[in-house]
């Protein structure tokens, strides 16, 4: 998902210097459905960044990488 993600924003915004890669976590999304948020930054007008503010332990928005991180598989050895 994120490598498409990567991919549309190369093909969509390709002069965009920035990128932002996410999701919404329980309770704060609004959709019942896992999709991912792609932006070319910086956010026009800046009060729509406040959407997509992590918020720790309570939720809110997960950079993509983030929680790739978090769901990797520990190695037992």
């Amino acid at each position: 998902m994120l490598n498409v993600g990567q991919s549309l924003l190369q093909r969509d915004a390709p002069n965009a210097e920035h990128h932002r890669f996410g999701f919404h976590q329980p309770p704060f999304n609004s959709v019942n459905h896992l999709h991912l948020h792609c932006f070319a930054l910086p956010f026009t007008p800046r009060w729509k960044a406040i959407k997509y503010l992590p918020l720790g332990p309570l939720g809110g928005f997960i950079e993509a990488e983030k929680l790739l991180e978090r769901i990797k598989p520990v190695s037992s050895f």
